[in-house]
């Protein structure tokens, strides 16, 4: 047995070499949809771990506060569900919420996350289409964010015209790395550089969006060019020494309740409920992307299928001769199975190839970091081999019933 399956992969691999060209194409499906998956799941895994890392290296106790009900809880308070549509919503937290959390004898600290609609300008007239940011003298000891040249505004500054931008503002607005001393027009208002952050990555308290291209302000500030019109989406509460998690959370969700009539149209989550929804959410966005990517697979193993038909019809004189010399059934059915086989497992190893290189790209070039896992890599080959045993069945049942009277008189 062992014999017949080597012969038949060597006469797989002799096939594929004599028509290398037909057999690229016919693996095209399988390396674009091994690649694709690989690619997304890596992407998914790469921002997890980034927001991991993040909430690790955030302050102890930290709770978020926002707006929508985004969550499900049990009677014990466990999230049982996430509630997405809630997230896609408008609603904002207002400055009211802000002052009823801060006054909570419980919190010490209540740092807001806003944002206004400005276009940032240089004194010279250059400019560029940041995110305005709003926010309090703790956002960067809370968020574990480093300030990499100039320090974050204090206590002392909160109504002051002071300005911290991310990386991206520094050498797209400013031309130049340290812009520090140099003057950003806001709304007519004119803002100091102060601090420059480092590369943000992808962080579970930033609320989304690229803020290496945020250009931060007093929360004071913002709301005094705005007109009061800041848009909070975020608070960040930090409990008293000695206060817990779930007593400072019972104190917020029942300030906030006062505050907004009675509706719990808000979420309060603890530093674990923050990662275990973040991590949740790009759980469900990973599947989704790579389930629409391995779409490929399925169409790589129906080109497969069809250029095995069109194989079978080629080489029927072929199986003829084999089968008039005493060749079964099974070991044409063998014979064919196996190239197929080895024609989507070799896509699948070029598709995971070309993935890495991918990865390799987009960590060169991008501020993503991919991270690809042995056992993702592992299923992805995996599937397309098992993909060239299923899609190859039908052709080599085809050859398998051939009548060798008939097939040897095909020209």
């Amino acid at each position: 047995m062992t014999i017949l399956v080597g012969r038949n992969v060597r006469m797989a691999l002799k096939s594929i070499k004599s028509t290398k060209l037909r057999s690229l194409l016919t693996m095209l499906g399988i390396i674009i949809g091994v690649a694709s998956v690989i690619t997304a799941v890596s992407l998914g895994e790469g921002v997890r771990q980034q927001i991991t890392g993040s909430v690790k290296t955030s302050a102890k106790d930290v709770l978020t506060v926002r707006p929508g009900r985004l969550v499900n809880r049990d009677k014990s308070g466990h999230i049982v569900s996430a509630n997405y549509q809630a997230a896609l919503g408008t609603a904002a937290l207002t400055n009211q919420d802000l002052q009823a959390i801060a006054k909570l004898p419980s919190v010490k600290t209540a740092t807001p996350l806003s944002t206004i609609s400005a276009l940032a300008a240089t004194r010279e007239g250059r400019q560029f289409d940041s995110i305005i940011v709003g926010t309090g003298p703790d956002f960067a000891s809370i968020s574990g964010q480093k300030v990499a040249y100039g320090n974050f505004f204090d206590e002392s500054q909160s109504d002051h015209d002071v300005a911290i931008i991310g990386k991206t503002v520094a050498e797209q607005l400013f031309q130049e790395n340290v812009p520090i001393g140099q003057i950003a027009v806001l709304r007519g208002h004119e803002f100091i550089v102060s601090g420059v952050f480092d590369s943000f990555s992808a962080n579970a308290y930033t609320g989304g969006g690229d803020l290496n291209t945020a250009i931060f302000i007093p929360y004071d500030a913002a709301r005094a060019i705005s007109g009061n019109a800041t848009n909070i989406y975020q608070i960040l509460v930090t409990p008293k020494d000695g206060a817990t998690e779930s007593l400072v959370s019972n104190d917020v969700t029942q300030a906030l309740s006062t505050t907004h009539g009675g509706q719990q149209d808000f979420t309060v989550l603890t530093k674990a409920e923050t990662l275990q929804l973040t991590s949740k959410t790009l759980a469900i966005l990973t599947t989704l992307i790579a389930g629409i990517a391995a779409i490929s697979l399925i169409v790589g193993g129906i080109g497969i299928m069809n250029i095995m038909f069109v194989s079978v019809t080629e080489r029927t004189r072929e199986i003829g001769v084999r089968k008039s010399i005493g060749a079964t059934n099974r070991q044409i059915y063998s014979q064919f199975s196996i190239e197929a086989t080895i024609i989507s497992l070799v896509g699948g190893i070029i598709g995971v190839l070309l993935a890495m290189f991918a990865n390799f790209c987009l960590k060169v070039f991008t501020s993503l970091t991919p991270v690809a896992t042995w056992p993702i890599i592992g299923l992805a080959v995996a599937t397309s081999t098992v993909i060239g045993i299923v899609f190859g069945t039908a052709p080599a049942i085809k050859a398998a019933r051939k009548d060798p009277i008939e097939s040897l008189r095909h020209e």
